[in-house]
């Protein structure tokens, strides 16, 4: 059973035959099945969860009110059908309309609510025929240009298009529905087979899927099309990279640094291939450029500390480990890596203890983890707990025996 609407017992009142719910999709499916040409207008009462807030229930019903009012009047010229499909959205159904008139039909509305211009009306069209989607998909299409017309804000009118497919597809991926995403980008590239986005936003889910012979081959449609579209470069990349095809993946990202020599992303990656051969002094170029040119990538300077530590350059790699950590408070590696260090400097060695326990708690089965804290707790003439650590650190792998045997001999003489 579906949910009342908002006002709708008073909108049955002043339009006694006008459908809504699940009614207006079986006049839909009706409607376009009688009908080889067609319109279909979804508009939506702008922000209609804060004015039920902030004017109350009766005064958002009357806006709802109003709205039909103003379809139903357009029908003495206008030929068509309307229902309502929630609180906040109306249906029109026109047959024999092309978009251009659709979108005149759609200003006619916003202008009839809006006299004084206090609320405002989004309004999403598709229309029939649109290759290549079937009679049945157009008031999903008119939904999904409604979606889209959410970017521009308030008031907007917004025609279906690739643009909308690609929104939708992106809200499926955010989802984790990547099939769907797949689908609905393909059609936005039967839509508009020249989009560079779309190729790209296919090519990252392909990429998630392990799919990366088809990754590659659409990031590679996107570079024919745009060569110089630095994400495409960089995806294409990164699947190179995971292929195994290093040498091929740094060029790309060297070509992807050509085309923007500031993208932090880029940057970074080619640091960690430079890392990965042994060059360590390219590679600090690139990743302490990276950490110049953005302030919330912790895994960017993660990996620079981590580069830094290798050098043996303890200090530089703290304040990177810091920065980390400040980014991403949940980064276990370098919580529990700016502990350590903390410790080897002798530095805050109460801090130290604390972030590397923080690092245990994320990562309970990190031998390396419980190793650093039990190390540090031993520093600390904390010898039971160090003894603690320290046995569980072995029992993962570790190599601490000796320290595991001082901080139970300490234990011992304790009592």
């Amino acid at each position: 059973m579906e949910r009342p609407f908002v006002g709708g017992n008073i909108l049955k009142e002043v339009f006694a035959e006008m459908p809504a719910g699940k009614q207006v999709r079986d006049l839909f499916e009706s409607y376009a099945e009688k009908s080889d040409r067609f319109a279909v207008l979804v508009n939506r009462i702008d922000d209609f969860d804060k004015l039920l807030d902030g004017i109350g229930e009766g005064t958002a019903s009357g806006i709802a009110v109003s709205l039909a009012g103003v379809i139903e009047g357009l029908r003495n010229t206008h030929p068509m059908e309307w229902g309502r499909m929630d609180d906040d959205q109306f249906v029109c159904f026109c047959p024999n309309m092309d978009e251009g008139a659709a979108v005149e039909l759609a200003r006619k509305i916003q202008d009839g609510l809006t006299p004084s211009g206090k609320q405002t009306v989004s309004i999403g069209i598709a229309v029939y025929p649109f290759w290549p989607f079937e009679k049945a998909a157009i008031l999903a299409n008119a939904q999904k240009a409604l979606d889209h017309a959410s970017f521009f804000g308030p008031g907007t009118i917004t025609t279906f298009d690739a643009v909308s497919l690609n929104i939708s597809a992106d809200k499926l991926y955010q989802y984790g529905n990547i099939d769907g995403a797949i689908d609905e980008f393909k059609k936005a590239l039967a839509v508009d087979p020249e989009n560079v986005n779309v190729f790209n936003s296919l090519g990252v889910c392909y990429g998630v899927q392990g799919k990366l012979d088809l990754a590659i081959e659409a990031f590679e449609a996107a570079i024919h099309l745009e060569p110089k579209d630095v994400m495409a470069t960089y995806n294409l990349g990164l699947a190179h990279l995971r292929q195994g095809d290093e040498e091929k993946a740094l060029g790309l990202f060297l070509e992807a640094h050509r085309l923007d020599s500031n993208n932090p992303e880029v940057c970074c990656q080619i640091g960690m291939c430079y890392r990965d051969k042994g060059q360590t002094e390219a590679a600090l170029e690139y990743l302490e450029k990276a950490a110049r040119n953005t302030q919330k990538g912790a895994h960017v300077f993660r990996v620079l500390a981590d580069c830094y530590l290798e050098r043996e350059m303890l200090h530089e790699a703290t304040k990177a480990y810091e920065k980390a950590v400040k980014a991403n408070p949940a980064d276990a590696k370098s919580l529990s890596a700016l502990g350590h260090l903390y410790g080897t400097l002798g530095e805050n060695i109460e801090i130290a203890i604390v972030l590397a326990k923080e690092s245990t708690a994320l990562e309970p089965n990190n031998g390396l983890y419980r190793y650093r804290l039990g190390k540090l707790y031993l520093q600390n003439q904390d010898h039971k707990k160090a003894a603690e650590e320290l046995k569980m650190a072995l029992k993962m792998g570790e190599d601490c025996t000796e320290l595991l045997l001082e901080a139970e001999s300490a234990v011992g003489e304790a009592r």
